[in-house]
């Protein structure tokens, strides 16, 4: 466990996945008094976090050997297979690997398999809160995986979230999460068509927001992007890129779950699909509200 200041002693953390989600968990950790090694596939991308005083690996092996905790947060399914298997080998009995991508359920089961056979242990672990509730170390985590994994992980997942909650076996973290962005997708569309109708009849978004904040169409997703969308305000937290992606890992597993025929999800996906041909994949999820 962290000492009582919040300092990790021991315990050394490798982190993969320095993105717009990753870089800030990680500085986190190093604000917080966890040593931190580094990999990425372009050293520039670790600057920031080698100039506040991680330490660089210039390879999966030598990160490994280094940690005693291992945080990947990656692009796909694919990246989580492939960079799992190229770290097992050089993993520690006792290694907690914890993986914060949004992935595929089906991922998870094999991979704890293998590190357990390993001595190390898994947690699927992805999160939900935004930009900047990783910033601000306010995330909700959903995890997936035994109770001695989470137990020995509970310190470093402290720093990152407001909430850790228990989701089942391997598997059920991932599953959680894509549980979360099918009721989410049918929010943001909600808030969108909104916001489209508002921009239509040249309403403002503060007054709109106003009006409407203590209605029951408020809530989360109302209040973070409905000024956004109807003032036309095109800064950037979460992509379609990144809500194409969550959509289709939703929609595969509801088919292996004998779903296939999943109106919303087909729905919601056709519609971010459009999107992103009309403004690009890396415009913000606020673009589902301009025609």
């Amino acid at each position: 466990m962290a000492d009582a200041d919040g300092v990790a002693g021991n315990r050394r953390v490798g982190w993969i996945g320095l993105g717009s989600m990753g870089q800030p968990m990680a500085a986190r950790l190093l604000a917080a008094g966890w040593p931190l090694t580094v990999w990425a596939r372009r050293e520039e991308h670790a600057r920031p976090l080698l100039e506040q005083g991680a330490r660089w690996a210039p390879d999966l092996a030598e990160l490994a050997r280094h940690s005693t905790h291992v945080v990947t947060m990656l692009r796909s399914s694919d990246d989580v297979q492939q960079v799992w298997h190229a770290l097992l080998p050089h993993l520690a009995a006792g290694t907690q690997a914890i993986d914060m991508t949004t992935a595929a359920p089906s991922v998870a089961a094999p991979l704890a398999q293998a590190l357990q056979q390993r001595g190390a242990h898994w947690l699927d672990c992805p999160v939900t809160g935004g930009l900047a509730g990783a910033r601000q170390g306010t995330l909700t985590l959903f995890a997936g995986g035994e109770a001695c994994a989470l137990q020995g992980s509970q310190a470093l997942l402290a720093q990152l979230s407001r909430r850790v909650v228990a989701c089942g076996a391997a598997g059920s973290g991932y599953r959680t999460k894509l549980i979360n962005q099918t009721m989410m997708a049918g929010a943001l569309l909600g808030v969108a068509e909104g916001a489209a109708l508002a921009r239509a009849a040249g309403m403002q978004g503060d007054p709109l927001r106003d009006a409407l904040s203590d209605g029951t169409g408020s809530g989360w997703m109302f209040d973070a992007y409905v000024q956004r969308m109807v003032d036309g305000d095109g800064a950037v937290g979460f992509t379609l890129a990144m809500l194409r992606k969550d959509l289709e890992l939703a929609l595969l597993a509801a088919a292996e779950l004998g779903r296939p025929g999943t109106l919303l999800l087909r729905h919601a996906l056709a519609t971010v699909e459009a999107a992103c041909e009309r403004h690009g994949a890396q415009a913000g999820v606020q673009a589902l509200a301009w025609s």
